[in-house]
């Protein structure tokens, strides 16, 4: 799997949160080859399960198209064998429409965490196509989102009511693209790079200690809602969530973050939102260094993952991190380093293959 070329893949589905059925498309066609079921809950949250050696076999994926949300969880997941979760968010940010102007420019709201000054002038897509870009109508260095709007095109309301309408929503349209070394920049990364790296794990994994769900979930931006039903569901006994995580490399630095880019699989300790366990930081550890993985901690001190609400699901889970050092998070061009992607997968790939004694 070439990682830029599967990021471009990602990109190129729709998929702010709550409207996750084009990506969720996509990764079922990626991880179908590798994937002995496949499900989705009510939710929308994609479920890739794949057996405990000595189970394999036993059952096949269904064609993902005909399977229906809130399907009955197959047998995989209501085993007594021991369950592990890993989990990637693949819902993105994204632009929602209020407000249609008279000449047809389109105010609009945010689907998460996004800072108006990093939109001015940036390419923005919804999803029948339609095209525009973000520009302010104040002059001021650091526009708030009432001084944006989309321009489409449109002369009139009229006209741009053929195109979009009120609650529409619009996503970054920026491209992804190599730079020098094994730099990437691209929108999205957070957490695309993430799933980009479970997609991955789940092809390398071959012995499978688990009974292993590869969930892809959804709502993680606005508020991480897709984990919790996600983990009740699988009711995992150990737990993994991988993310984008912020980078301590940039100019006048505040320390909030601990990894940089081209270091390795990030583990996190904690965040915002959770102290992850310590026998699972351990854990980690121990088997990065026993593969010769490389690897950095991941301390941060904002934001949070799907973590929280795994770890506090039903009597608590075993909960650590993968993450993946991202510059400029949550902009429309952000940056991270594809041996990072690749280290966590195989750090994730050979958590699922080892049994960690606890």
């Amino acid at each position: 799997m070439q990682i830029l070329d599967t990021i471009k893949e990602l990109n190129a589905c729709f998929g702010p949160s709550g409207c996750e059925e084009e990506i969720r498309n996509k990764i079922a066609e990626l991880a179908k080859p590798f994937a002995d079921e496949m499900y989705t809950d009510v939710m929308g949250n994609l479920i890739v399960v794949k057996k405990a050696a000595g189970k394999r076999g036993a059952a096949k994926a269904d064609n993902f198209n005909e399977a229906k949300a809130g399907a009955e969880m197959p047998a995989a997941a209501k085993a007594g064998t021991p369950r592990l979760m890993f989990a990637a968010h693949m819902d993105s940010l994204g632009l929602i429409v209020t407000y249609i102007e008279e000449n047809g420019l389109l105010r609009f709201g945010v689907v998460g965490l996004v800072e108006p000054t990093d939109l001015k002038a940036i390419p923005v897509r919804f999803a029948n196509g339609t095209v525009g870009t973000v520009y302010s109508d104040t002059g001021a260095d650091k526009p708030g989102i009432d001084d944006l709007f989309i321009d489409i095109g449109a002369s009139s309301r009229k006209e741009a009511e053929k195109l979009v309408q009120k609650g529409d929503m619009a996503v970054f349209d920026t491209p992804a693209r190599a730079l020098a070394g094994d730099l990437i920049v691209s929108p999205y990364l957070d957490n695309r790079a993430g799933a980009a790296a479970q997609l991955l794990a789940l092809a390398a994994v071959k012995k499978p200690a688990y009974d292993c769900c590869f969930v892809f979930t959804t709502q993680e931006e606005v508020g991480r809602r897709g984990a919790k039903p996600a983990a009740f569901g699988v009711d995992p006994q150990y737990a993994v969530v991988c993310d984008a995580t912020r980078t301590d490399d940039q100019p006048k630095s505040r320390h909030q973050g601990t990894t940089i880019p081209g270091k390795g699989a990030a583990i996190k300790v904690m965040d915002k939102s959770v102290i992850c366990h310590p026998e699972m930081v351990a854990a980690l550890k121990a088997i990065a260094d026993e593969k010769k993985i490389a690897w950095q901690t991941d301390v941060l001190q904002e934001g949070g993952t799907d973590g929280t609400e795994m770890r506090k699901t039903a009597g608590g889970v075993w909960t650590g991190g993968v993450s993946i050092p991202v510059r400029y998070v949550h902009s429309p061009q952000e940056v991270c380093c594809t041996a990072d992607i690749e280290a966590a997968a195989r750090l994730m790939a050979a958590f699922a293959e080892t049994k960690p004694g606890f």
